[in-house]
């Protein structure tokens, strides 16, 4: 990789870590010699002409420079509260900007290389992993354009996610016989019962006993008899209730199978179709997620036979997670588990006297 575009990867890198970490970013973008001379800021002379536009240099600080692009999009990026406090002017903006921050954050990045702190495991563990989500970025620049054709399409291939059939809510009292149901269906006096009474005879004669406690509620039917609980019903409970009005007691008893049941229609959920236009931003989301893992997957692949060189999953087992969640030290190869009895304080009589 060239020296302009290993430099671009680490300023990407640095954009995304922000300030927190630019002294540990910055530290990788030159291979220079161990202790430069920080002392003086200002760009070196030179008799080459300098570039036009955004690649103009503004400032070289041993071994970084800054560009013209570079100080454009810092500016872009910082608060508006902390450019407020850098001058009452543009112009003391950008030149205060440049000096106290650009200028100041690359100072102490040399500082920090000549020190060799760019060696520290921490910091070259934060260092990776900006670049890795600098990677991430450039696939999902690369992999993760979607069109309106391709919402289309998922659209339509998942439908069923984005329609729902027509819905009753029921709660019913099961009995053994019609003639039970009769009694209960006179008891409660048709219409729209009594709640409390209601579920006073569920608790007693239900013989349902996983909904008797909730009053027989069944949760919402699907036409089949089926809910989003994954339970199932006979389908006559369906078709009992949708022949009343919401809030009414089905006026006969429903046979259902060798029983019968008292069946309370509590309310009706219409069908529905949610449109593509709603559902345009969900899709799109996913299928900008879907793309990037697929990408991710066929780079890990790719890259696994050129550069992991050593693999020894086995010597996980060297590593102790205890049931608390806390991980113990490794244990050298060999070393048995030391015993966790805890000696006695008061000696005790045995066989060859106290010890």
């Amino acid at each position: 990789m060239s020296s302009s575009s290993y430099r671009a990867l680490v300023t990407g890198a640095a954009a995304v870590l922000g300030g927190g970490l630019v002294l540990a970013v910055l530290s990788l973008s030159a291979s220079e010699p161990a202790r430069p001379n920080v002392a003086n800021a200002q760009p070196a002379p030179t008799s080459a002409p300098a570039p036009a536009g955004s690649d103009v240099i503004v400032a070289r600080v041993g071994s970084s420079v800054i560009t013209l692009a570079e100080l454009e999009r810092a500016l872009a990026e910082a608060p508006r509260a902390t450019l407020a406090k850098l001058g009452s002017t543009p112009e003391e903006v950008r030149r205060n900007y440049l000096e106290q921050v650009l200028v100041r954050d690359a100072l102490f990045a040399e500082e920090a290389r000549a020190r060799g702190m760019e060696k520290r495991k921490d910091i070259r563990d934060r260092t990776l992993a900006v670049l890795r989500s600098q990677l991430v970025e450039v696939l999902r620049k690369e992999k993760g354009s979607v069109t309106e054709e391709d919402i289309k399409a998922y659209y339509e291939a998942n439908s069923k996610k984005f329609t729902a059939p027509k819905r009753i809510g029921v709660h019913r009292i099961l009995v053994a016989s019609e003639d039970d149901a009769k009694e209960i269906l006179a008891e409660l006096g048709g219409g729209a019962p009594d709640p409390k009474k209601w579920n006073e005879i569920a608790r007693e004669k239900s013989l349902d006993k996983t909904t008797h406690l909730s009053g027989g509620n069944l949760g919402i039917l699907n036409e089949d008899g089926s809910t989003s609980e994954d339970s199932h019903y006979d389908p006559g409970l369906y078709a009992a209730a949708d022949k009343v009005k919401d809030g009414e007691l089905v006026p006969t008893p429903v046979k259902e199978g060798s029983r019968f049941a008292v069946v309370w229609k509590r309310q009706t959920m219409r069908a529905m179709t949610r449109p593509i236009e709603l559902e345009a931003p969900g899709i799109r989301a996913a299928l900008v997620d879907q793309r990037i893992r697929q990408a991710m997957g066929e780079l890990l692949g790719a890259l696994r036979p050129d550069h992991l060189k050593e693999l020894n999953p086995e010597l996980c087992d060297m590593v102790t997670v205890t049931s608390q969640g806390d991980v113990e030290k490794a244990k050298r190869p060999g070393v048995l588990p030391r015993s966790k009895r805890v000696a006695s304080p008061v000696p005790v009589e045995g066989p060859g006297g106290l010890r």
